[in-house]
């Protein structure tokens, strides 16, 4: 497995010789595609990729982040479009997947916005025809499309992902796994047992992982999950890199949501503290 953080990473063939110096002292090894990769051209996309692998870094990820389940038919199509062509650029780049939410009826437009819609059968099946425009034709033997699960969908459980991926079908699609965001009050203290399972329903169809920490303040708000450094929270790392490291050994391990390199450096640290302790180790550039 290898350790990455979404917002530490070149974004340049330029900029992939000096950010080396900064891996090796992060000891990490996956990076995310560019924020340009849809701009791309697939001779550049396939350059960087290149350059990327000349240097011990695994691509791992690219998310696009737009409601892909608009109403607008003039929008969908271009959105359509457009993920298609970040598809077809992280495939020519060797990226390992493409992240996706299920998307909204939310008037605000956000992909991430809850509505009732979202928990429907009839969401289920306009996703499933939604993802499957998408994936027409796309045949990558190294990049997949992942569903990141989210509770403000259908999609956030281990067995609802199970079934919405077995209905769609395609060898290309999968999930996107975040344990984080599959967490509810049910099982906020059992986060092992929800890695257990979450594992043996879908380990074959994981493109890549995400790596949150979260605790329960008191709050008079009620129901109100926040993130915090790794290991500061309540979610089995023990339970989770058990799991994670029966994936391939390039599966990518993201950092996400700190607000700057510092915060990252200090979770990287974290990261590798927490896989020792459970007997495992990310692997390096090489």
């Amino acid at each position: 497995m290898r350790l990455g953080g979404i917002a530490v990473g070149p974004q340049t063939i330029e900029e992939i010789g000096p950010f080396c110096e900064k891996a090796d002292r992060y000891g990490i090894s996956a990076i995310v595609a560019p924020k340009a990769i849809g701009e791309m051209s697939l001779d550049d996309a396939s350059r960087f990729g290149e350059r990327a692998r000349e240097a011990g870094l695994v691509i791992g990820e690219t998310g696009f982040w737009e409601n892909i389940i608009t109403t607008d038919v003039d929008v969908r199509a271009d959105r359509l479009r457009r993920l298609r062509k970040v598809l077809a650029n992280a495939d020519a780049m060797q990226c390992r997947s493409v992240a996706v939410l299920a998307g909204t009826r939310d008037s605000s437009d956000k992909a991430f916005a809850a509505h009732a819609y979202m928990f429907t059968e009839e969401c289920k099946q306009e996703l499933r025809g939604v993802i499957l425009q998408a994936l027409e034709g796309f045949d990558s033997p190294r990049t997949r499309l992942g569903l990141e699960p989210y509770a403000h969908s259908f999609f956030y459980g281990p067995q609802s992902a199970a079934d919405f991926i077995a209905s769609v079908g395609h060898p290309q699609f999968g999930i996107h796994l975040d344990l984080a965001n599959m967490i509810e009050p049910g099982n906020f203290f059992q986060t092992g047992e929800l890695a257990r399972d979450a594992f043996a329903l879908l380990e074959p169809h994981i493109v890549s992982v995400h790596l949150k920490d979260l605790v329960w303040p008191v709050s008079p708000l009620g129901l109100r999950f926040e993130e915090v450094n790794l290991g500061d929270g309540h979610m089995d790392f023990d339970a989770y890199f058990k799991h994670i490291a029966r994936l391939d050994r390039d599966i990518t391990c993201f950092c996400e949501h700190f607000k700057d390199e510092e915060e990252y450096a200090l979770n990287f640290e974290k990261a590798h503290q927490l896989a020792s302790r459970a007997g495992f180790q990310f692997i390096t550039r090489n």
